[in-house]
C-alpha cells in the first residue's frame, strides 16, 4: 500500500512549486483558523472585564485572520484540484500510450476486452482523481487537528487528556473497517469493468444484436452485472457510513460530559466563561478534521485499489520490444527472408519452421484454410508479434534491430476489417502519413478508384465517415483504405483478404485499386478467393502452420495437391 501511494505521489513532482504553495496555504489556513477560535476567550474575557477598546483591537485582528483563512482556503483547494487534474491527465495519456504499444497477444488475451481497458482509463482514473483531491486535506486537516488539540490542552489540559483515552478505540475501529473495505472496493472496480465492457459491446454490436433479437439477452447481462455491482457498493457504503454514527455517538457523549464538567467548574469559579466558550468552539471545530480524516481514509482505500489496477497495466511486459540496435530500414534492400520462423500462441504452435525468401518487387500470395497461420505470418513482418523461434531479415538485417517506427513506415496494410477514424475522408487518407504534403490526396484517391464516389458525398473530401466508417458502404470503406495505403507509399504491401467481405460489384471496383497499388511494390497477399491471385509471382500454401506447397498458379494446379483442392472447391461452388 505504501509503495502504491509513494508511486502516486511521485507523479506530482513536476508540480512541486504548486505543491509547496498548497502546503503553505494549508499551514496558513489551519494556523489562522485555530487562532481565531482561541481569540473567543480573549474577546469574552475583555467584555467581562469592561475593556471595550481591547475588544475592538481583538475583533479587528480576528477579521484579518478570517480574511487570510478565506483566501488561503481558496488557493489551497483550487491548486490541489488543478494538480489532481494534471496528474490524472498524465496517467490517462500514459495508459493510452501503453494500450497502443502492447502486443496483439495482450489485447487478444485480455478477458474484458477493449471495454475493460476503457474502464481503467475512465473509471479508475476518476477514482484516483477524487483521491488526489484529498491530498489537500492530508496537508490541512491533520495540522488543523493538532492546532485545535493545542487549543484544548492550553485551555484545559486535564480534561483534554481524559478525552484522548478514547482515541485508540476510534483508531482500532477504523482499522477493522478498512480491512474489508479495500477488498470490496477492488471487487467493485472489477465489476464496473465488466459493465463497461458489456455496454461497449452493446454499442459496437448493435447491428448484430438487433438482427438476432439479442436486446433482452444483453439487457439481462448488464442487469445481472449492475445488480452485483450495487450489492458490492452496498457493502462498501455500509462500512463507510458506520464510521459517522459511531464517531458522532462518541462525540455526543464527550460533549455531554464536557458541559457537565464545565457547569461544575464555572459554578466553583475556577474557570472563566471565555475559556468555556473557546474550549467548546475548538472542540466543535475538531468535527471537521475528524470527518475529513474518515473520508480521506475511505478515499485512500479506493485510490490504492484504482492505482494498483492502473499500475498493473503500466507495468505490463507484453510490449513488442523496441529495436535492439535502432537501425534504419535498409534503403536498397533486395530480399525479405523468413528463416526457421515458428510462432506459438499460448500452448498452440501457429507456425512451424517457416523458411521463405521474397524478392523485392515480387507479388506473393498465401493460401490455406482458416487457422493455417496466414495472417500470423504477415503480422510477424510488422512485429505485431515476435517469432517464438527463428528470425525475419531485410537482407542481412534482422527486423528486431530496425527501429519499430521505421519498419512499420515501410509496410502498408490493407485488411478485410477496415478501420476508419471518425473524421473526414481527407484525414483518413492522410492517416497513412500525416507528415506528408496532402497535395496528392486527390491523385491517390483516383488511383484507389475512390475519387468518383468521394465527389458525390455532400462535403466531398471533408465529408465525415462516421464511427468506424459507418456512413460508407463496405466497398467505399475499402477504397478509402486503399487510398490511405497509396498515400503512405510504402515499398512493402500487405493485403489481408482485402476483398473477401465485398459483393461482386464492390470487389471489381476495389480490385482495380488493388491492381494499381501492387504495381512496383513487394506485395504479400492473403487470399480467400483464388481468382484474385492467379497472376502473382508465387503462391505459398499453408496447412497447420507449415508451408506444404509453393509455386505459381499453373504449377500448383498441375501438382494436384492442396491448392488444387481449394481451387476445385471454389470453382464448383461459384
Amino acid at each position: 500500500m505504501r509503495q502504491i501511494i509513494f508511486r502516486l505521489l511521485r507523479e506530482t513532482k513536476p508540480h512541486r512549486n504548486k505543491i509547496i504553495i498548497i502546503a503553505i496555504t494549508g499551514l496558513l489556513y489551519s494556523a489562522c483558523y485555530a487562532r481565531v477560535l482561541l481569540m473567543l476567550k480573549d474577546i469574552s474575557d475583555s467584555f467581562e472585564s469592561g475593556k471595550q477598546a481591547q475588544v475592538g483591537q481583538i475583533a479587528l485582528v480576528a477579521v484579518g485572520l478570517a480574511l487570510v483563512v478565506a483566501i488561503s482556503r481558496y488557493v489551497h483547494i483550487f491548486l490541489m484540484n488543478y494538480v489532481a487534474e494534471m496528474v490524472t491527465n498524465s496517467y490517462r495519456l500514459q495508459l493510452q500510450k501503453k494500450f497502443m504499444s502492447l502486443s496483439l497477444t495482450f489485447h487478444g488475451n485480455y478477458l474484458a476486452g477493449s471495454g475493460g481497458l476503457l474502464s481503467r482509463i475512465m473509471n479508475d482514473i476518476r477514482v484516483v482523481q477524487d483521491g488526489l483531491r484529498m491530498v489537500a486535506d492530508i496537508f490541512r486537516e491533520p495540522l488543523l487537528m493538532a492546532l485545535l488539540l493545542g487549543n484544548l490542552f492550553y485551555l484545559n489540559w486535564r480534561l483534554t487528556l481524559m478525552m484522548m483515552v478514547l482515541l485508540p478505540v476510534v483508531i482500532y475501529f477504523l482499522r477493522q473497517i478498512s480491512r474489508s473495505l479495500r477488498k470490496y472496493v477492488l471487487w467493485g472496480q472489477e465489476n464496473l469493468e465488466k459493465m463497461t465492457s458489456t455496454i461497449k459491446e452493446s454499442l459496437d454490436g448493435v447491428r448484430i444484436i438487433q438482427s438476432f433479437n439479442l436486446e433482452e439477452v444483453l439487457q439481462n447481462k448488464l442487469k445481472k452485472e449492475s445488480n452485483e455491482y450495487v450489492d458490492i457498493r452496498k457493502k462498501v457504503h455500509a462500512r463507510v457510513e458506520i464510521m459517522g454514527p459511531v464517531t458522532e455517538f462518541i462525540a455526543t457523549l464527550l460533549i455531554l460530559g464536557i458541559f457537565f464538567y464545565f457547569s461544575v467548574e464555572v459554578a466553583k469559579g475556577t474557570i472563566s466563561p471565555g475559556s468555556v466558550l473557546a474550549y467548546i468552539a475548538s472542540l466543535m471545530a475538531t468535527n471537521q478534521p475528524i470527518k475529513k480524516f474518515q473520508e480521506s481514509y475511505v478515499r485512500i482505500q479506493e485510490t490504492v485499489v484504482a492505482c494498483s489496477r492502473i499500475f498493473q497495466v503500466l507495468d505490463e511486459k507484453s510490449e513488442v520490444p523496441q529495436a535492439q540496435a535502432n537501425l534504419d530500414f535498409p534503403k536498397d534492400w533486395k530480399k525479405i527472408i523468413y528463416k526457421n520462423v515458428s510462432f506459438r500462441y499460448a500452448n498452440e504452435w501457429i507456425l512451424k519452421d517457416i523458411n521463405l525468401e521474397i524478392e523485392r518487387g515480387q507479388s506473393i500470395a498465401f493460401v490455406g484454410s482458416s487457422g493455417s497461420g496466414k495472417s500470423t505470418l504477415v503480422n510477424l513482418l510488422e512485429r505485431f508479434y515476435d517469432p517464438t523461434e527463428g528470425e525475419i531479415f531485410i537482407d542481412q538485417t534482422p527486423i528486431q534491430k530496425i527501429k519499430l517506427t521505421d519498419l512499420r513506415q515501410n509496410v502498408a496494410l490493407v485488411s478485410q476489417d477496415v478501420f476508419l477514424f471518425s473524421d473526414s475522408i481527407e484525414n483518413n487518407i492522410r492517416s497513412g502519413d500525416f507528415k506528408k504534403d496532402p497535395a496528392t490526396i486527390t491523385a491517390v484517391a483516383k488511383s484507389a478508384n475512390a475519387h468518383d464516389f468521394i465527389m458525390r458525398t455532400p462535403l466531398q473530401y471533408q465529408s465525415r465517415v462516421g464511427d468506424r466508417g459507418s456512413l460508407l458502404s463496405g466497398g467505399e470503406k475499402q477504397r478509402i483504405s486503399l487510398a490511405r495505403a497509396f498515400f503512405k507509399d510504402a515499398p512493402v504491401l500487405i493485403l489481408d483478404e482485402a476483398t473477401s467481405a465485398l459483393d461482386s460489384s464492390s470487389e471489381i471496383e476495389v480490385q482495380k485499386g488493388i491492381d494499381q497499388l501492387m504495381k512496383g511494390r513487394t506485395s504479400l497477399v492473403i487470399a480467400h478467393r483464388l481468382s484474385t491471385i492467379q497472376n502473382v509471382d508465387k503462391i505459398y500454401v499453408l496447412k497447420s502452420g507449415q508451408i506444404v506447397e509453393a509455386g505459381n498458379h499453373q504449377e500448383l494446379l498441375q501438382s494436384s495437391g492442396e491448392y488444387f483442392k481449394f481451387y476445385t472447391q471454389q470453382t464448383r461452388t461459384s
